[in-house]
């Protein structure tokens, strides 16, 4: 019993001090003049936030008050309460915040399953497989490395993990907390492009959620440039006006009647109006932006055979008497075309059909014949579609074995067990029925790899004054902040009235002005500092334990008076309004700014004491001039002048330039006093500046006939190219005679000469030589071809009784016709080869 008593006060210790720690950490948060933060932050923003009805300025609110209440945001990793002083990271698309820790540690974790997922895929062998039709399947393509907001799941690369706290613009690396500022703020101006794009930056001081529309006016006419123009904000830059477009539509016809738009932009005409259709038989009312219809009639039109007709419906144009389209078809294998009569039926060409058969791999080997092609009867060697076993089967049919596949599913945690899976397993479809954060509810998604969405139910909790409800994720109703509207019902410490809102624990300190006479300082003004009367300090003895509080509320004194007195600072610049505590003449800290000597120049000390305050010139105190000359130099001279400070104008530059001439192999040396100076006309300068960057030698670059430039060395393409006179040479066309010519009248066209009679013998005899060789050559192909049918006749043919030889008395001599002999011969082989084809693709 001992032992339980003292186990359950050292809990009830442990209890009470994160109690207090959880307190503390509340309260030195404070209470933010929401106000005046407001205040400052729309500032540069220039159309009233009230009357706002973009979304964007809606939804920019909601991320201010959650973010200045603390513990009103959630993160939606660890279902925890985030505070003003927490390092904090954003979405950059749903703009949700999340703790800087939490995020990490998603993030890390996420890239971690997804390097494993990918090393098991490698590990079991993921190369690709042959399928059953013999194609090779290329593996499954690993997915890039990225994790994901847990809000609205906007994928990032591994280089985007957060790895520093940033304020929302990102402008500041660990901002601190600041009363008069937006928590996780800089206090810098946003800058960032507005959306939609306009060419203008955000105003808005560093803030969380999406920048409000673009504020900045600008002069513009509507739409149609009908009417004046309007000083409008940039977002309703393109405004219409009440007049209507009254331009001529397309039609013809009529005007548009349509409000204020672009020029160009009218919408099709919505008339109606009596048009024809296609073949003029009929009439309809119709839009009048779509003219062309089509009736139902076949039109039926003879064609010029007298038996066919046309079965289009309404078509443009006449087919009275047109070519039959029947006249010309082919047969079923499409390997002959026959042109006859379109009446008469269209027979098969008894050659094979060859067609590619619906396995895309075999040719149908039938004849010719109607309909479709059988299934593929060839029988080969198949794959199943995981590739483990093999069998001979016909090509039509598919292979599917009975193993179970074992890889494991996207998962990772269940195993696919499908039969011949082939590589293509399903997406497990298993509940994962992980424990949420909430530690009330398990995940009801799809078996998944990563951490499991937040639990999606809420819980509903009470204020302390009960008057206000709030929906909080579940799981944090104990952390959860309900801001309510109600005051405060707690009596005050201090001398002034409750103005903060129902809250939870102990009153925040009073951020009210004092508002009592300053007795400390003597001078008489109205305390304006915090409220002071009640402060909440340590207490001084911290030796006794239990339940008294280690803080008590004490009235201190008040602070230094800060009340504005005018003083003139000591270099007479300015009156500045300083503290009543520090009301003494000092330094301004600007430039003192008087005129120096050299009258270039003023003073660039800090302000300092003078004798007299009035005077702006160079006094007792002021620095000399130490500066060198900065009168600006002549255009395009970069040297600095070597004298000091002086008054206009420099001597003139002496600096020596070296640079390439305009053909590149000599180096040309110039003053820049020369090469820059504008003395004279503009053609002067620029004939002045040519010759200081030419070498004076002949040009190197040739015209386009292919000749050297005659010019010396100078800028651009080389001048005067129809001036060149240089000698080439020109042939005929069979390259025997040649003659050279000057170079203009090559220009000019002469570019060949005539071959004579002597070129067009040799041209002739050339020519007969080679018909003499295409003879001899034909006349060995009809031998060759002779010997090769005697020798297949002999083969092949039947044999013949032999004939008794006789022998003619007087034989007759009569002349052959050798021409149509050979004609006879070459159809005889033709038609013998077309036999032979024949005989072997039966057999």
């Amino acid at each position: 019993m001992e032992k339980f008593s003292k186990a359950q006060a050292k809990n009830l210790a442990a209890a009470q001090k994160l109690v207090n720690a959880y307190a503390s950490s509340s309260e030195d948060e404070g209470e933010l003049d929401e106000k005046h933060i407001l205040d400052l932050l729309y500032k540069h923003y220039k159309a009233p936030v009230s009357s706002a009805n973009d979304n964007n300025v809606n939804r920019t609110a909601t991320f201010l008050e959650n973010t200045l209440h603390s513990g009103a945001a959630t993160c939606l990793i660890c279902i925890g309460s985030i505070r003003r002083v927490e390092s904090i990271w954003s979405c950059k698309s749903c703009y949700c915040f999340f703790h800087l820790n939490c995020i990490q540690r998603w993030a890390n974790d996420s890239v971690m399953q997804m390097k494993v997922k990918a090393e098991q895929q490698q590990n079991n062998g993921n190369q690709g497989y042959y399928n059953h039709l013999g194609e090779f399947v290329p593996p499954k393509r690993t997915k890039s490395l990225h994790w994901c907001c847990p809000q609205c799941r906007r994928d990032y690369q591994p280089a985007d993990r957060p790895t520093q706290y940033e304020c929302f613009c990102g402008k500041e690396v660990n901002p601190q907390p600041q009363p008069f500022l937006v928590p996780h703020s800089c206090g810098e101006i946003c800058g960032k492009l507005l959306q939609p794009k306009c060419g203008h930056d955000c105003k808005l001081l560093c803030h969380p959620g999406p920048c409000p529309p673009c504020a900045q006016l600008a002069n513009n006419s509507c739409l149609c440039g009908k009417a004046a123009m309007r000083s409008v904000r940039c977002i309703d830059k393109n405004w219409q006006c009440d007049q209507k477009c009254q331009l001529l539509l397309s039609c013809g016809m009529h005007k548009c009647n349509q409000r204020c738009h672009r020029p160009g932009q009218c919408p099709p005409c919505s008339s109606k109006s009596s048009q024809p259709c296609e073949c003029k038989r009929e009439q309809k009312v119709v839009n009048c932006a779509d003219p062309k219809w089509k009736c139902s009639n076949v039109c039926g039109a003879l064609f010029a055979c007298g038996i066919h007709t046309c079965e289009k419906v309404c078509h443009s144009g006449s087919c009275e008497g047109a070519e039959c389209p029947f006249g010309v078809r082919s047969c079923p294998c499409g390997k002959s075309i026959k042109s006859g009569g379109c009446n008469e039926p269209q027979e098969t060409c008894g050659d094979t059909c060859q067609k590619l058969l619906s396995c895309g791999k075999h040719y149908c080997a039938q004849r010719c014949h109607r309909g479709a092609c059988n299934l593929c009867l060839v029988v080969t060697k198949k794959k199943c579609r995981c590739g483990l076993h093999e069998k001979e089967m016909p090509c039509s049919k598919e292979f599917n074995c009975e193993t179970k596949c074992k890889q494991m599913r996207d998962c990772g945690k269940h195993a696919c067990n499908r039969k011949c899976c082939g590589d293509q397993c399903p997406p497990c479809e298993k509940i994962c029925g992980k424990q949420l954060s909430c530690n009330k509810h398990k995940c009801q998604s799809v078996c998944h790899n990563g951490p499991c969405y937040p639990c999606k139910l809420e819980s509903q909790v009470n204020c302390r004054c009960g008057k206000t409800r709030r929906s909080v994720p579940c799981g944090r109703e104990k952390n959860a902040r309900i801001v309510c509207q109600e005051l405060c019902r707690i009596t005050p410490k201090c001398h002034h009235a409750i103005k903060h809102r129902c809250h939870k624990g102990e009153c925040p300190p009073c951020v009210q002005p004092c508002g009592l006479i300053n007795d400390s300082s003597g001078c008489g003004h109205i305390c304006k500092a915090r409220c002071h009367a009640a402060q909440r300090v340590p207490r001084p003895d911290q030796t006794t334990h239990g339940k008294q509080h280690k803080y008590e509320y004490r009235a201190l004194p008040h602070p230094r008076c800060e009340e504005g007195v005018i003083v003139r600072c000591i270099g007479g610049h300015e009156l500045a309004t300083w503290p009543c505590w520090n009301s003494k003449p000092t330094s301004c800290q600007r430039k003192c700014a008087r005129q120096l000597k050299c009258g270039n120049h003023r003073c660039d000390r800090v302000c300092h004491a003078v004798p007299e305050p009035e005077d702006m010139h160079q006094q007792a105190g002021c620095a000399n001039c130490e500066q060198g000359c900065t009168i600006p130099r002549p255009p395009g001279c970069t040297h600095a002048c070597n004298k000091g400070c002086h008054p206009p104008p420099c001597a003139p530059c002496a600096f020596v330039i070296k640079n390439k001439c305009y053909c590149g192999l000599n180096q040309v040396i110039y003053k820049c006093s020369e090469y820059f100076n504008e003395e004279g006309s503009q053609q002067e300068t620029l004939e002045r500046r040519q010759r200081l960057n030419s070498c004076g030698n002949r040009c190197l670059k040739n015209f386009d006939c292919g000749h050297r430039c005659m010019t010396i060395c100078h800028p651009g393409p080389c001048p005067n190219p129809e001036l060149c006179r240089k000698k080439l040479r020109i042939y005929c066309k069979c390259k025997r005679l040649k003659q050279e010519i000057a170079c203009d009248k090559h220009r000019a066209g002469q570019t060949s000469l005539d071959c004579d009679a002597f070129c067009l013998a040799e041209r002739s005899r050339a020519q007969a030589s080679e018909q003499q060789q295409q003879q001899l050559k034909l006349q060995q192909e009809q031998e060759r071809n002779r010997l090769e049918v005697e020798l297949y006749e002999q083969k092949f043919g039947k044999r013949k009784h032999k004939e008794r030889k006789t022998l003619d008395v007087e034989p007759t001599k009569t002349n052959i016709n050798w021409q149509r002999l050979s004609i006879y011969a070459l159809s005889f082989l033709v038609v013998l080869s077309a036999l032979a084809v024949a005989y072997y693709a039966d057999s």
